[in-house]
């Protein structure tokens, strides 16, 4: 065989395929080695207990209003310091929250006022060593940078730093969700990101990277057929307490084969209390062969499309634009830790 053929081969035997996420962003799917859970961990069958040939049938309705929360993290300085001869990991983070409420009967979206986007600035250390309120000198008039600390244990690592940040944005976005009370069978919170365990039952999880491996795999085998718009059947998770289902987004006009990209290129994971009727899962579940495609971000326009929504990719510009240029506050707090001088 010649080397030409070999390589094309190689390429064909193995189907490797792009993945279209750009490198500043984790890839969707991070999926370690470990066994996918068995059937005494998830019930695969609460919905039917046929994948094989399985239709979802038509919501009676659609909901009139979608609200879309999600949140911005981002490491301002990473810092190491020092208990007697014991390294100490820490970090000044920034983080910013907020929601996107869609009437779909005008069509229109907007920022919700109420409650209103939020930014807030953290400090904290891994291990034992407690952070205290920070306020960075800013100069020129501008109002002074404050940080919170975020004085929760946890391991002294330096992926402490960026555990810090993201669970306090996870603790901010669960405020958010707290403060709506939604009650209206017409509106669907979508979170962007897991539910978590205290979650209020009307808001759906919406995941889209995939770290973990849900269902056995003779279930699994689906995930590779799903077409845009279609959906498994909801399964249990039964640890977490939750309802879920796997629902490919994106549009028939660009199709992962068209672009040379896997099978699972458009996968998404929803998740739902399992505290709610299952009936009315099964209904949200439907919904969301409709509206998840519906606002699907387009590959020309979102580099994690179709996988990140429309209305969530302009909630992180503007979340983005609120939190201050980067560049100016890790200055800031470099002229700040330089005033302390070396030790002595």
């Amino acid at each position: 065989m010649s080397e030409e053929n070999y390589v094309s081969s190689f390429w064909r035997s193995h189907n490797f395929r792009l993945e279209p996420w750009g490198n500043d962003y984790e890839p969707p799917i991070q999926i370690s080695e470990e066994l996918p859970l068995s059937e005494s961990d998830v019930n695969p069958t609460v919905e039917t207990d046929n994948w094989d040939c399985f239709e979802p049938t038509q919501p009676r309705s659609l909901p009139n209003r979608l609200i879309f929360i999600d949140g911005r993290r981002r490491l301002d300085a990473t810092l190491v310091g020092r208990n007697g001869n014991t390294i100490v990991y820490g970090v000044f983070g920034t983080i910013a929250v907020g929601a996107v409420v869609v009437d779909r009967t005008i069509p229109k979206a907007s920022y919700l006022e109420e409650p209103k986007i939020d930014v807030c600035r953290v400090v904290g250390f891994g291990g034992e060593q407690e952070a205290i309120e920070t306020p960075i000198p800013c100069f020129l008039g501008s109002k002074e940078l404050i940080y919170e600390p975020f004085n929760k244990k946890l391991g002294n690592t330096p992926e402490v730093r960026r555990v810090i940040v993201q669970n306090a944005m996870l603790d901010a976005e669960k405020q958010i969700v707290g403060k709506l009370d939604v009650k209206d069978a017409d509106t669907l919170v979508i979170r962007d990101g897991p539910l978590g365990y205290e979650s209020p039952i009307s808001t759906l999880g919406y995941i889209k990277t995939m770290h973990k491996q849900f269902l056995p795999e003779k279930y699994a085998a689906l995930l590779w057929k799903l077409l845009p718009g279609q959906r498994t059947p909801i399964f249990e998770i039964k640890d977490r307490f939750q309802y879920s289902w796997y629902l490919k987004s994106g549009d028939y006009q660009h199709s992962p084969q068209q672009f040379g990209y896997h099978d699972l290129h458009g996968i998404v994971r929803l998740e739902l209390s399992s505290k709610i009727d299952i009936e009315i899962v099964k209904e949200i579940a439907n919904q969301t062969c409709y509206l998840i495609p519906n606002y699907a971000s387009h590959p020309s326009r979102d580099p994690r499309a179709p996988q990140n929504l429309a209305p969530v990719s302009a909630l992180e510009h503007e979340l983005g634009r609120r939190m201050g240029d980067a560049i100016l506050i890790k200055r800031r707090l470099q002229c700040f830790l330089a005033s302390f001088g070396g030790n002595k």
